[in-house]
């Protein structure tokens, strides 16, 4: 069986949120297990809004993501739930400053502002064993400078 379980951030902080998992009695009581239990920074799962998957940066040569407005409408049509908002990826779907990042939450378009103090301390609400730093994930496909910048923003968020 598995000695480690990886969870998201991201989701988590989103829904059901840290605290009510800290207020459960840390993810170890709210999930009912006692291995250990490792957390992202939340950061793949932001810049993602933005660029898409790894799959779909490489496809797209770094463009943005756009909203898939014909799958929403599809799902639409047959009554299917469609759990992605359109409004929250793509063109200014993230926004990143020294300081923080914000995002839209895809469940009801909110703003979430996530710090790199933030995220650790989402964390360690959450209750996990094993925590990771907030760091920026670039496009596939950007300038040496850019990257290189974008490595060094990371470095000082740890």
């Amino acid at each position: 069986g598995q000695q480690l379980i990886f969870s998201n951030t991201y989701h988590l902080l989103l829904q059901p949120g840290p605290r009510i998992i800290r207020d459960a009695g840390g993810i170890h009581k709210f999930t009912g297990r006692e291995k250990p239990f490792i957390t992202d920074s939340g950061g793949f799962q932001v810049f993602s809004l933005a660029y898409g998957s790894v799959k779909e940066s490489l496809e797209s040569g770094g463009e943005l993501k756009r909203s898939n407005r014909k799958v929403i409408q599809s799902a639409k049509k047959r009554n299917d739930k469609c759990h992605w908002r359109s409004d929250v990826t793509g063109e200014n779907a993230v926004t990143v400053t020294e300081d923080h990042v914000i995002f839209k939450s895809y469940r009801d378009g909110a703003k979430v502002t996530l710090t790199p103090e933030s995220s650790i301390q989402a964390q360690k609400d959450i209750g996990a064993d094993i925590i990771i730093p907030l760091d920026e994930l670039p496009p596939h496909h950007i300038d040496r400078d850019s990257l290189a910048a974008s490595v060094e923003r990371s470095h000082r968020w740890e």
